[in-house]
């Protein structure tokens, strides 16, 4: 999330960051900054707003002799507002006595996701573990079922929904979501499939969105999938799809050890608060109402902060440090569509690298060597800025800021340097002095937007995308080493490996997910039809690519 445009899947217009040097987010944010400037202390709530939500508290209070109904049934507007502050203080000690607090509420970096899906363009992520019965019988649905209702206390804490506040008054909250897990799991019907037309059903799962009003997450199971990678006999596949505003990347290892682990100790999900039981619509809302001022107050602070710093920043920058502003665009830069491509790539070992050498950097050159050869043969030329998004881990501190705490930055894929090693050494240094550069800031600044802005924000990021004049990236990766806590299992059967689907955006029309499963590795590809009409090219290139990097990076070769 390098620009501020970005709150976990690149160029998803989750949100609007702040504080990050060159970013677009400075000049939206002096926008914002000079539109605005107002009385604060008067939030933009006006009489009729304040009438309705007084007349709504009265009423859920039942408190017909309550001086803020005789005044909302009058309609006077001369009369003092101390009685609506009455009414919104009585509504904000009743919520905080019922035990929904802060902690509950989901964070600005997640609840961006759910209004992008309110717009008709999901970001759900999709995961999916492949399990191999070797040459015994393959777990019945019964058995499935069975295995997921033992492991249900330790998923527990993922069981929420979405509830929103009236008007964005306040941050919406996570609810607990009580759904059997009948309901849940669902066991696909086209028992026998082979592999190929697997991957097509994942295709149309990952192109369908989940209402994470409803349910946040849901499960699929795939029975007797026949010619699976590395399998002798037919195999099971679950595939575990939910909204990214409560599933990502960071998540797949817990979210594993909860699904098919054999602990009995609870799970850690990071940056996941709790859940309550139910919201009062009303009472939220008029908490909302109370905090406003002094949220709109800190906002307007760490929004003076951020440009302050982003101009510092520019002004102290090295020439050439930062990147460019816009890169070439090629033909991956388009509208990729409704329609999905997966491919899903078996790679095994990388074997031996040199020492302080990164299987994430080993898979962005392999990136960089296939991409350029795909553009090549298709366009004619690669652009020598040839540009991927990465996902950047922020560590146990970030754990409070929200579930998407991670943060995204573009690493130059050098593909005019022709040698392997050379290009190998040159994408490594841009991944770790992109690294160093990561902090905490666009998520606590991001944080920071008060709920009844988050929409107008998100809108101008929108508006700020379209405006651009090249793209920020060709393509994307994500990265993540899983099994620590392995051995995993479904119903006794061995887990083969795992997968991560990073979603499509409109920027990030091919997006890499590598998953480490020990030392095995795992690469999917999520694009479409409209971007690579051929994917099974980019997809031989792609893995005669990780070979011919991996070999040349072997000590001694």
């Amino acid at each position: 999330m390098p620009t501020g445009e970005v709150m976990g899947t690149p160029g998803g217009g989750g949100g609007s960051h702040v504080g990050r040097a060159g970013c677009e987010t400075s000049t939206g944010a002096r926008a914002f900054s000079d539109r605005r400037r107002c009385d604060v202390t008067t939030v933009g709530i006006g009489v009729g707003t304040r009438n309705r939500f007084v007349t709504a508290l009265t009423a859920v209070a039942g408190d017909t002799r309550h001086p803020g109904r005789a005044w909302v049934q009058r309609g006077d507007p001369s009369v003092s507002v101390q009685c609506t502050l009455m009414v919104i203080r009585a509504g904000h000690d009743a919520l905080r006595k019922s035990g929904v607090g802060p902690t509950s509420q989901a964070r600005p970096v997640d609840a961006a996701y759910v209004l992008e899906a309110d717009r008709g363009h999901h970001l759900d992520t999709l995961f999916f573990w492949v399990f191999d019965s070797g040459s015994g019988t393959p777990p019945t649905p019964a058995e499935i079922t069975e295995h997921f209702r033992r492991r249900a206390p330790f998923y527990a804490p993922m069981s929420r929904r979405f509830v929103r506040v009236p008007g964005h008054l306040d941050h919406a909250y996570w609810v607990a979501d009580d759904q059997p897990v009948e309901q849940r799991v669902v066991h696909d019907q086209r028992t026998g499939l082979d592999w190929p037309a697997l991957i097509d059903a994942l295709e149309q799962l990952a192109a369908t969105s989940l209402d994470v009003r409803v349910t946040a997450w849901r499960i699929d199971v795939f029975h007797g999938v026949r010619n699976v990678p590395g399998t002798t006999a037919p195999g099971t596949v679950v595939v575990f799809r939910g909204n990214h505003s409560l599933i990502t990347g960071p998540i797949l290892d817990p979210l594993s050890e909860a699904l098919f682990g054999d602990g009995i100790e609870p799970v850690h999900f990071p940056g996941l608060g709790p859940v309550v039981r139910r919201v009062n619509r009303v009472l939220a809302a008029a908490r909302g109402i109370a905090r406003a001022p002094r949220a709109t107050v800190h906002y307007l602070r760490t929004m003076r902060v951020a440009l302050r710093d982003a101009e510092r920043a520019q002004a102290g920058a090295a020439p050439g440090s930062a990147p460019p502003a816009s890169l070439t665009a090629t033909t991956l830069n388009r509208d990729p569509g409704d329609r999905r491509t997966l491919l899903v790539l078996r790679l095994g070992r990388a074997g031996q690298l040199p020492k302080g050498f990164t299987v994430t950097a080993l898979a962005l050159t392999a990136v960089s060597v296939a991409l350029e050869r795909y553009l090549t043969g298709v366009a004619g030329q690669c652009p020598p800025d040839l540009t991927a998004f990465v996902t950047i881990a922020l560590g146990a501190e970030a754990e409070a800021l929200g579930i998407n705490s991670i943060d995204w930055t573009d690493v130059a894929l050098h593909p005019g340097i022709d040698s392997i090693r050379g290009r190998a050494a040159a994408v490594l240094a841009s991944l770790v002095e992109r690294r160093e550069a990561s902090s905490l800031r666009h998520l606590t600044d991001t944080n920071a937007i008060p709920s009844f802005l988050l929409p107008a924000e998100l809108a101008a990021n929108r508006r700020r995308l379209r405006a651009r004049t090249g793209p920020r990236m060709h393509t994307m990766l994500t990265s993540i080493r899983i099994g620590n806590d392995g051995p995993w299992a479904l119903a006794g059967r061995p887990m083969l490996f795992g997968t991560l689907c990073p979603p499509l955006t409109p920027e990030a029309t091919v997006t890499h997910g590598l998953i480490g499963l020990g030392d095995d590795l795992t690469l999917t590809v999520l694009t479409s039809p409209e971007i690579m009409p051929d994917p099974q090219r980019y997809a031989a290139l792609l893995e005669a690519a990780f070979e011919e990097v991996a070999t040349a990076l072997r000590p001694g070769a």
